[in-house]
């Protein structure tokens, strides 16, 4: 009897090692689809999934970009907001549209200057983001810097006009 038990107990454990278990989502496919559900207005289900992502890989600049601008859209998470939007520039320098929000944090925020910062690094990166422009022109007369002002204003205007005429010919 012993004979066969010991073969048998073998035979379940090769078995077994040999079934594929599915492991579960990995943060690329957590922030997927936490991005799905923000852009279709799901943004509590999106903070959830870009928080899920951020437990599995905490240096992961694209779920704290998400969770960021997530935070940005719900009322009273500004501070939180701010937090992961700093953290995605912080890990990938190259995120263009990661400093356009950060750059929209800060000015609900009243940081003037770190948000005239943010939004150059934005347009600096990624000359598509032309409402960098304005939103600097915007915080320019804000602080009462009207030739500031006018001229991002007409910076934008220029580049807006030139990226227009770029795509009719």
């Amino acid at each position: 009897m012993r004979d066969r038990i010991i073969p048998l107990f073998l035979a379940l454990l090769v078995l077994g090692s040999a079934i594929e278990t599915r492991p579960g989502p990995n943060s690329t496919e957590l922030y997927r689809s936490a991005e799905r559900l923000a852009l279709n207005g799901r943004i509590d289900e999106a903070i959830a999934g870009f928080q899920k992502a951020l437990e599995i890989n905490p240096h992961y600049s694209l779920a704290h970009y998400g969770l960021g601008k997530a935070y940005l859209f719900r009322q009273g998470l500004l501070r939180q907001a701010v937090y992961h939007l700093e953290r995605a520039v912080d890990l990938d320098k190259g995120l263009a549209r990661a400093y356009f929000y950060l750059g929209m944090a800060y000015m609900f925020s009243k940081r003037y200057g770190q948000s005239l910062n943010a939004f150059n690094a934005a347009y600096e990166l990624d000359r598509n983001l032309v409402e960098a422009l304005y939103n600097m022109a915007v915080i320019y007369d804000l602080i009462k810097q009207g030739t500031m002002s006018a001229r991002s204003y007409d910076r934008y205007l220029l580049e807006r006009n030139k990226r227009d005429s770029d795509i009719l010919f």
